[in-house]
């Protein structure tokens, strides 16, 4: 039948084989091309994200050797770096500001690491906003330790940028669960005035820091080369200082607080100084940072209060007594109940008792200073905020805490500044309206005397009514007034002071 169509089989066959040959031949070649091409390309895109992953590690890694990785400012190395070359610059003005946080240590005990890291992150953005403005290099350079780098050596604006800074540090951090206030201590060196080495810059801003700690804290202190003698320790000082005050050469001395605007005596506060054998009389700016650095605060703070007990067992019984308290004692949970243990153990009345804590005691652990100080309100020891208005969150205290009393700060009576009579005048109005009383620190003027009697003033103490005496001499004050105690009368204490 194919041949009566007219198709040969056989050369049908060929040609289709021959053609099936060529199809599967050009797949084959065809595939042999494309695989490679995508394989290729595979391969490009691999190579490509591998090179883009790198690049993104290498980035990575550079930022992280430049910054320090919870606050992202510049770390340790990089700030050193850019000190150096601020240093080689011609001419060679800079400063170095080095910033440590105030009990710092505190906040983490208390809080936990997680809300110590965020106030290191708050720390770090408010120093890096100030920045900003100042353009100033910042960085952290340690756990708590942040420094920056000033383009200038003009003690004056230098001053004024080291108190922006510790305005802004001590403003709450509002963004906590907890409102936590954060104190610095700040020590500035000057180049090329104190150094023009960057490791011996570092080590003066270093040793102004650690004299502002000695200081009292919350402060800012410019270097100063007699800082590099009188900073050694002195293991003979403090050797002396720790027989003294086991021997008990550190005793209580006390200044007279008097009621306006009748100026009789209403009590004393109580003042460390040390009778050194060879030393003299030591006054307690001299050995009090020392007891401090030591730990021994507490005990020198114990020892004063018994014997100031003692003291006032011979006094007329409604002469009250105040004592310094520290930080570090308020924030022991055990504080309250030693102090009345103490006082009750010598049949001293709670009641006589006041304890002064000051605006930078309430920096950390808030919860177990209230504690405390509740307890010691509720057996009837009364609570005076001291050097009010230092600080940067005076009023917050007076409306969270139990104060019964404010002390306004010595500094603000000063009249030859302008807007301190003012000042005065509001804290004294906002404390009567509070029902808060009121004493004024440092009075020394007749005039500032007469002034405060027109005002909401309750108490003043200062040079005008009496300065520090040893308890002899307080006992010789009654003697004089005719108020020496006598067991067939009463004992009184209308002793009225005249300048």
């Amino acid at each position: 039948m194919m041949h009566a169509l007219g198709i040969d089989y056989e050369q049908s066959f060929e040609s289709a084989e021959r053609w099936r040959f060529i199809l599967t031949s050009t797949a084959f070649a065809a595939i042999a091309l494309i695989i490679p091409s995508i394989w290729l390309g595979r391969s490009l895109r691999i190579q490509k994200d591998g090179y883009l992953a790198l690049r993104r590690e290498q980035a990575l890694s550079n930022e992280l050797a430049r910054h320090d990785p919870l606050t992202g400012l510049l770390n340790r190395r990089v700030f050193h770096e850019q000190l150096a070359a601020a240093l080689e610059r011609t001419p060679c003005t800079a400063a170095i500001f080095l910033i440590d946080l105030d009990r710092f240590k505190s906040i983490n005990d208390s809080h936990g690491h997680a809300v110590g890291d965020k106030v290191l992150c708050e720390v770090a953005q408010r120093l890096s906003d100030i920045g900003l403005q100042s353009k100033t290099c910042v960085a952290r350079i340690g756990g708590d330790e942040f420094a920056l780098l000033v383009d200038d050596d003009n003690k004056r604006s230098l001053s004024a940028l080291a108190k922006r800074i510790l305005t802004s540090l001590f403003t709450p951090l509002e963004s906590l669960t907890n409102k936590i206030v954060v104190g610095a201590t700040i020590g500035i060196s000057i180049a090329p005035i104190d150094a023009v080495h960057p490791d011996t810059l570092m080590h003066c801003a270093d040793h102004a820091m650690y004299r502002g700690k000695r200081a009292g804290r919350a402060t800012f202190h410019f270097y100063d080369p007699s800082y590099e003698d009188a900073e050694k320790p002195d293991s003979e000082f403090e050797s002396d200082l720790i027989l003294a005050l086991k021997l008990g050469r550190i005793e209580p001395f006390f200044q007279p607080v008097v009621n306006l605007p009748g100026r009789i005596v209403v009590g004393f506060e109580i003042l460390a100084r040390w009778r050194c054998p060879h030393r003299g009389l030591q006054m307690p700016t001299e050995f009090v940072p020392v007891l401090d650095r030591l730990g021994l605060i507490p005990e020198m703070t114990f020892l004063l209060l018994k014997r100031s007990i003692v003291c006032a067992a011979q006094w007329p019984d409604e002469l009250v007594l105040a004592i310094n308290v520290t930080a570090s004692m308020l924030e022991d949970a055990g504080f309250a109940d030693r102090l009345y243990d103490e006082i009750i153990e010598f049949g001293f009345a709670p009641a006589r008792l006041e304890i002064e804590i000051t605006e930078h005691a309430l920096v950390s652990k808030l919860s177990v200073v209230r504690d405390n100080l509740l307890k010691l309100r509720s057996w009837g020891i009364s609570v005076a905020l001291d050097d009010f208005g230092t600080g940067y969150s005076g009023i917050y205290h007076l409306t969270h805490l139990a104060i019964d009393k404010i002390k306004v700060d010595r500094s603000f009576l000063d009249w030859k500044i302008a807007g301190h009579e003012k000042i005065v005048s509001a804290v004294l109005g906002l404390a009567s309206s509070l029902q808060i009383k009121t004493t004024a620190e440092g009075v020394e003027d007749e005039d500032v005397f007469r002034w405060l009697c027109t005002q909401p003033c309750d108490f003043a103490q200062g040079y005008l009514f009496g300065k520090p005496m040893p308890p002899n001499d307080v006992s010789a004050l009654f003697q004089n007034c005719g108020d020496v105690p006598d067991p067939q009368r009463e004992k009184s204490a209308n002793v009225k002071l005249q300048a």
